[in-house]
């Protein structure tokens, strides 16, 4: 399991498709054409992730590909992959999925680092201005005028 720092650097993926999740009937006669496929993600996605995969944007970007009936839902440490089949993925499909949470992720990723980089350089600057102030405040004496003789 990947560990929160690594988590915040690390762009998400999709190591397996979760075979216990698929419908029991799967190779029979009966088994519907199109059904849901579990994968796996390498840890588990953030917020901004979710919300990528989830939405209109997901959905634009699987109908782009080719796969407009298809859809995306998150799932805890799972992308569940809506309205397809073992054989859909195998022929370009699971290409399209994989590139479309690589680049969800490493656009996340990219936003949290510009935010970083801005609280980092905020924090610099509010410690910069206070070492000055304390310098300042530092030169303050309160010293009385000499004594005047009458």
């Amino acid at each position: 399991m990947t560990n929160p720092s690594e988590a915040a650097t690390t762009p998400l993926a999709l190591t397996s498709v979760v075979a216990s999740g698929l419908p029991s009937e799967l190779g029979s006669p009966v088994a519907a054409k199109y059904y849901d496929v579990p994968a796996v993600f390498n840890r588990r996605p953030d917020a901004t992730e979710t919300t990528a995969l989830r939405g209109a944007d997901g959905h634009a970007r699987l109908a782009a590909a080719g796969y407009p009936d298809v859809t995306l839902d998150v799932q805890d440490r799972r992308l569940v992959i809506g309205h397809t089949n073992l054989g859909q993925l195998e022929r370009g499909l699971a290409t399209a999925v994989a590139t479309i949470v690589d680049t969800v992720s490493r656009a996340s990723l990219a936003e949290k680092e510009l935010a970083r980089d801005a609280a980092r350089a905020d924090f610099d600057d509010r410690t910069a201005r206070a070492q000055d102030v304390t310098r300042a405040a530092e030169r303050i004496r309160f010293v009385p005028e000499a004594a005047q003789v009458h």
